[in-house]
């Protein structure tokens, strides 16, 4: 009996010293694995892999916890070690999350939009007097930029002219940057500056276009008789010059190429702009008179005077809520014009207007004027969308009158 007892005592330790080796070996290989953990995670760091050290640092906790069922426990340095890294974890993910806010935040002033002209024409004497089309269509990107900066984007989409295809084609439009300056220091009279670089608006156009803000039915005096480009690769410098007891004065300057956004420079000659403008009586909720004057030398350069032409245009308006009158007069080297018109909100929304231009392009030659006349009503469906339903007549001399009925709308996206 005694023998047999003493022969199961004998087991009992043969197997309790087997499973001792065994778990000695186990926890000898957890603990080489960690090792190898923390030495992938120094890595990690040292590459600033942040994702891939915070999976190491879950699975050495993983491990010490398996030591731990093991009856091993972690030393205290380890565990100060571990502790510095969670810290180092936690600020690194809070670093990214604030570099991550920090660009929602620099791009949430990015603004894209997109307007579209489109119409329907009835015209005389036309080979397509049944006609649906896009006139144009601008897709717009403008984001503030640090220091007061801002830069603007704008495709523009019309029909190719002149090409069998006659597809829609897009092309810049404008593509600038806007500087303001600080000029503090050397101010005679309080004004402030900006400068702007790029394919850029001209002196006079779009400030004109915002009299009557009829842009989708027809193109301004200038514009549409091709005196000069809506934008053009240039400088420009713009601001305002603000007097106590005076209208404060708008004004713009550019040297641009001249030759417009939609073809090449050819030459060495500039043209050289400068528009000012105010309002010079402000009634409050019965209007206010603006007035504006443009100065233009077309061709200009220091050693070729002999070249350049001149222009000057003149306008001035009475704007209120519920209407506006104005008249432009255009003079320059061999051409004149003018331009009178008006619009009357009649209904909330509704408007009638009518407008005459007369241009002619040689003042040297006779009956070669060009005369339009442009007459019909809006609607104002919302902020975003106008619909207008008018009649465009043009005659060039004492020729034939060409008239064409038109529907055009405007929608902002």
């Amino acid at each position: 009996m005694k023998k047999v007892i003493g022969l199961c005592l004998m087991l009992v330790f043969c197997f309790g010293l087997l499973a001792a080796v065994s778990l000695a070996e186990d926890t000898g290989k957890i603990k080489a694995y960690i090792v190898s953990l923390e030495a992938k995670l120094e890595q990690a760091k040292a590459e600033k892999n942040k994702g891939r050290a915070a999976k190491l640092t879950v699975l050495i906790e993983e491990q010490k916890a398996r030591l731990a069922k093991a009856g091993e426990s972690v030393s205290v340095p380890e565990e100060d070690k571990l502790t510095d890294l969670k810290e180092e974890t936690n600020l690194a993910l809070k670093d990214l999350k604030e570099q991550v806010d920090k660009v929602k935040s620099d791009n949430k002033d990015a603004k894209v939009g997109a307007t579209i002209f489109f119409r329907w024409q009835n015209a005389e004497n036309s080979s397509t007097p049944n006609n649906f089309d896009v006139d144009r269509a601008y897709v717009d990107i403008r984001k503030k930029l640090d220091g007061g900066a801002s830069g603007r984007v704008t495709l523009d989409v019309k029909r190719i002219t002149g090409t069998t295809s006659g597809n829609l084609f897009d092309y810049l439009k404008y593509a600038y940057v806007e500087l303001p300056l600080n000029v503090s220091a050397v101010q005679l009279v309080p004004f402030d500056l900006t400068a702007k670089v790029g394919l850029q608006h001209t002196a006079w156009i779009d400030w004109a276009d915002k009299i009557m803000d009829q842009r989708y039915i027809y193109k301004g005096l200038i514009d549409n008789e091709g005196v000069m480009s809506s934008s053009d690769f240039g400088l420009a410098v713009l601001g305002k010059v603000s007097v106590a007891g005076l209208p404060e004065i708008e004004y713009q300057g550019t040297l641009i190429n001249g030759s417009g956004y939609a073809t090449n420079e050819a030459n060495k000659q500039k043209d050289v702009g400068l528009r000012l403008s105010s309002t010079v009586y402000d009634a409050g909720e019965m209007g206010k008179v603006i007035v504006g004057a443009l100065a233009n030398v077309k061709n200009f350069w220091t050693d070729d005077l002999d070249g350049a032409t001149r222009q000057i245009d003149l306008l001035a308006a009475w704007k209120a809520d519920n209407g506006v009158v104005y008249a432009e007069y255009l003079r320059g080297t061999g051409i004149s014009g003018y331009s009178a018109g008006g619009k009357y909100m009649f209904l909330p929304g509704t408007w009638a207007f009518a407008r005459a231009t007369n241009y002619d392009p040689d003042t040297t030659k006779a009956s070669n004027e060009i005369n339009r006349n442009f007459y019909g009503l809006t609607y104002d469906w919302s902020n975003d969308v106008k619909l207008a339903a008018d009649v465009q007549t043009a005659q060039t001399g004492n020729g034939a009158v060409a008239s064409t009925f038109y529907l055009h709308s405007l929608v902002s996206l």
